[in-house]
């Protein structure tokens, strides 16, 4: 399964539990392909970098 996440979902699964987390996991172990583009990538550092 091809998975195209946006920067909340991303940033959320990283900070906190629940289904964004669980998403991240699925895709960790294999059971999905995170399919991303440079402008999410880039949106993703920024937040984070704040």
């Amino acid at each position: 399964m091809r998975i195209v996440l946006d920067t909340n979902v991303i940033v959320s699964g990283f900070l906190w539990k629940g289904k964004p987390s669980e998403l991240l996991e699925r895709i960790d172990s294999g059971e999905g392909e995170l399919l991303l583009s440079v402008g999410i990538l880039e949106e993703v550092e920024e937040v984070l970098e704040d």
